[in-house]
C-alpha cells in the first residue's frame, strides 16, 4: 500500500461520508455569498471587491482546513483502524504523506469550487480582468493546503483527537484572529525598551507582521496583483511570502512525523 493508495482512500472514505461537499458547502457560502452580496450592493471596481473577498477567505478557509485536517490520524488511531494499517506494508511516513495528500486534494478541490464561483459571480456582476482569478484561487489554494499541513502535523503527533482539536483552535485564534494583537503589543513592547521609533517599521517587525500563513498569502496575493513579482524589496514582492508559506508546509509535517514516528499505538 503506497502513499497513493492511502490518499485515495482518504479520499474516497471523506467523500462517503460526506466530508468533501460539507467542505465545500462552507468554502462556497463564507467566499461567493458573501462576496457575491457585497458586489450587488457597492460600486467598487472588481479588484478592490476581489481583495475584500481574499481578506474575508483568508480569515475563513484556515479553520476549515485546520478541522478538515486535525482527525486525519487521530481518528484512525482512536477506532482501531490506525494498528490494522501499521500491520500493513505502508511505514508510517506513508500513511502521515497519504493522509496529508488526501486532505490537501480535498482542500483543494473545494478552494477550486469556492474561488471559480466568486469569479463568476463578481465578473457577472461588475466585469474586471479574469486574470486576476489565477493569483486569487492560487493563493487561497496554497494557504489552505498549508493550514492542511499544519493539522495533519498536529494529529500526527496527537494521542487522541480531543487534543488534536485544542491544538489546531489555539493555532487559529494565534495565527489568525489574535496576530494583529499580538504584532502590536511586540511593537508597544520594543518602543517602550528604546529598540525602536513608534513611527518606524524595521524589517525583522515587517518579517512579524508577515509571519503566519494568511498574511503571508495575502501580500503573495497582492504582489502578484501589482506585478512585484522579483523586487528589490523582499516585504513587497512575490518570493518573501511564498517562501514563508513553503517553509509552513514542511516544518509541520516533519514535527509531525517526529511525533509519529516512534510513538506506541496502543
Amino acid at each position: 500500500m503506497s502513499v497513493g493508495t492511502i490518499a485515495r482512500k482518504d479520499l474516497a472514505d471523506a467523500s462517503r461520508s460526506k466530508m468533501l461537499w460539507v467542505v465545500a458547502v462552507l468554502v462556497l457560502l463564507s467566499m461567493a455569498g458573501v462576496t457575491g452580496l457585497v458586489a450587488a450592493t457597492t460600486s467598487m471596481p472588481a479588484r478592490e471587491v476581489f481583495g475584500l473577498a481574499f481578506q474575508l477567505a483568508v480569515t475563513t478557509l484556515p479553520i476549515i482546513a485546520l478541522i478538515l485536517a486535525k482527525g486525519s490520524i487521530t481518528g484512525e488511531r482512536e477506532s482501531g483502524s490506525l494498528r490494522v494499517l501499521l500491520s500493513l506494508p505502508p511505514s508510517r511516513s506513508d500513511i502521515l504523506l497519504g493522509k496529508l495528500l488526501g486532505r490537501a486534494v480535498l482542500m483543494l478541490i473545494a478552494t477550486l469550487v469556492g474561488g471559480l464561483t466568486t469569479g463568476l459571480v463578481v465578473f457577472a456582476l461588475l466585469g474586471g480582468e479574469i486574470g486576476i482569478l489565477i493569483p486569487f484561487v492560487g493563493f487561497l489554494g496554497v494557504m489552505g493546503v498549508v493550514f492542511v499541513a499544519i493539522g495533519v502535523g498536529v494529529s500526527a503527533a496527537s494521542a487522541s483527537d480531543n487534543r488534536a482539536t485544542a491544538i489546531v483552535v489555539g493555532a487559529y485564534m494565534i495565527l489568525v484572529a489574535l496576530w494583529n494583537l499580538i504584532e502590536r503589543g511586540i511593537q508597544f513592547g520594543a518602543v517602550e525598551l528604546g529598540l525602536m521609533e513608534a513611527s518606524s517599521q524595521p524589517a525583522w517587525l515587517q518579517m512579524v507582521g508577515l509571519l503566519p500563513p494568511n498574511n503571508a498569502a495575502i501580500a503573495g496575493f497582492r504582489a502578484t496583483v501589482d506585478g512585484r513579482l522579483f523586487g528589490t524589496d523582499p516585504f513587497a514582492s512575490v518570493w518573501l511570502p511564498v517562501c514563508l508559506l513553503l517553509v509552513w508546509f514542511v516544518v509541520p509535517v516533519v514535527g509531525g512525523y517526529l511525533g509519529f514516528r516512534d510513538v506506541q499505538i496502543g
